[in-house]
């Protein structure tokens, strides 16, 4: 029996992770740790608490998955250093114990923002790992950590890079008043509200900006083929999980009003300074050395999403 312990286990992604392990393997055990109660009851055993003091938990685990964090990029510029201590100097913490309890296999749940800026639009492990808020530096740190404790203590870890994770599995979504724009369209047609669609002269098909979007369940895949992998070989890895090619804003509206019976009321307003025409993931290294690709699509991240709000009315 492989044991697994799970950080921000309550969460959105760590929600459909535990899931995902629980129910793909049965030689899985699923330690769920977050620090409210969880609603779902998909582990072995569950405890309440911080990630960074959870040494007592770890005799015997095999692997941590780390879905923990503080998460929003604009609130990390306005108090960073909420980020630097929970994200960085907690996940030091926890590391430590990893050591001290000779826990030798660790994924990580990292972010598209350790890539900052990219040239082209198009985000590559091998190109420019330049931040541009504390939030991105945050997962950044703690990627060059790994591969430290890689080096020192014989840690195996692979950091999975998220794009922009939407949908629903099952009862299992994202709650109201989310930050990505699937969500925020979604739900302001649904009261009613027009949305304002920043942009519309972009170097894209259709004008409107490119952004890559992933099915929280097939995150979930990934996290459990870099389970495995942590298992298979040493490694100290980083790959992206995203769909490779990316969704305009324009798609995502018409794909809501074919899957759902909302209707999309938008107007134009200016672009954002700053914001790049697209923005994609390479993944050709998660298809070659985790392989791994997405299975769902946009409709299916549409439809999920939908579903999931009805029940909560």
């Amino acid at each position: 029996m492989t044991k697994i312990l799970v950080t921000g286990a309550g969460g959105y992604v760590g929600s459909v992770v535990c899931e995902k392990l629980m129910t793909r393997d049965q030689s899985y055990e699923v330690i769920a740790v977050d620090r409210n109660k969880c609603k779902h009851g998909w582990f072995d055993e569950a405890h309440e608490g911080d990630y960074n003091d959870i040494q007592h938990l770890l005799l015997d685990v095999d692997c941590v998955v780390h879905c923990a964090a503080t998460s929003l990029v604009g609130p990390s510029v306005k108090d960073p250093s909420k980020y630097y201590k929970n994200n960085v100097y907690g996940t030091q913490e926890l590391l430590d114990a990893c050591v001290a309890q000779n826990v030798k296999r660790f994924v990580f749940i990292s972010s598209a923002a350790c890539y900052g800026s990219p040239e082209g639009g198009v985000c590559k492990i091998e190109d420019s790992n330049t931040p541009i808020n504390p939030y991105g530096w945050s997962k950044r740190m703690t990627e060059i950590m790994l591969q430290d404790y890689h080096t020192a203590y014989g840690l195996n870890s692979v950091s999975l890079r998220l794009f922009n994770v939407a949908g629903a599995h099952g009862k299992l979504g994202q709650e109201k008043q989310a930050t990505h724009i699937i969500a925020r369209i979604m739900e302001s047609a649904m009261a009613g509200e027009k949305f304002t669609l920043f942009g519309n002269d972009f170097n894209t098909p259709d004008g409107t900006c490119v952004r890559d979007y992933v099915h929280v369940y097939d995150v979930a895949g990934a996290v459990h083929n870099a389970v495995k992998r942590t298992g298979r070989e040493s490694c100290c890895d980083i790959f992206n999980i995203g769909n490779g090619k990316g969704y305009s804003n324009m798609d995502i509206i018409k794909s809501i009003e074919a899957n759902t019976d909302l209707t999309v009321e938008y107007d134009t307003g200016p672009r954002r300074e700053g914001d790049p025409d697209s923005l994609v993931a390479d993944t050709y290294l998660t298809q070659q050395r985790m392989i791994w690709q997405t299975n769902l699509t946009l409709d299916d991240i549409v439809n999920s999403a939908y579903n999931f709000y009805m029940t909560k009315k």
